[in-house]
């Protein structure tokens, strides 16, 4: 009886040992994908005068000829994500024809994250936020 109570033990230390090692060394964690951003398409320059520049002594940001690229993320469907080059006090008004919905992003000199426009065809139109726009970018793009 002690053979055969030293041999379960054994065997189940076996397995525990086995079952630990391959928990530490060999399972990989679930990790999310990093979001990346493509390149769906570009708003034309918006064109125009910021008096608040001027106010605040920012002249170099009064007059304003600033594109505005629009990315988006097949693995991550309905975000779009706009980026400049430049400050800019520019509003993106933005509709989905696909879903009837729209809204408005600001993006500034700071990443402000993805905005939530949905899936489907999406255009925008800029403006500049108490300032004079003299030519409106304008834009579209498919959202997968």
């Amino acid at each position: 009886m002690t053979t055969h109570r030293a041999r379960t033990s054994a065997a189940a230390l076996a397995t525990l040992l086995i079952v630990l090692a391959t928990a530490i060394l060999g399972a990989t964690s679930a990790q999310a994908r990093p979001t990346q951003f493509a390149p769906a398409g570009q708003i034309s320059a918006t064109i125009g005068f910021d008096p608040a520049a001027v106010i605040e002594w920012r002249l170099d940001q009064s007059i304003i000829n600033q594109p505005i690229f629009v990315r988006t993320d097949p693995y991550f469907p309905g975000l779009t994500d706009f980026s400049l080059n430049n400050w800019c006090n520019c509003a993106i008004n933005w509709f989905n024809h696909t879903t009837g919905e729209g809204g408005v992003a600001f993006p500034g000199p700071l990443p402000a994250g993805p905005i939530r426009t949905g899936s489907g065809d999406v255009s925008a139109w800029t403006d500049i936020p108490g300032g004079f726009t003299l030519i409106r970018g304008v834009g579209n793009w498919w959202v997968p």
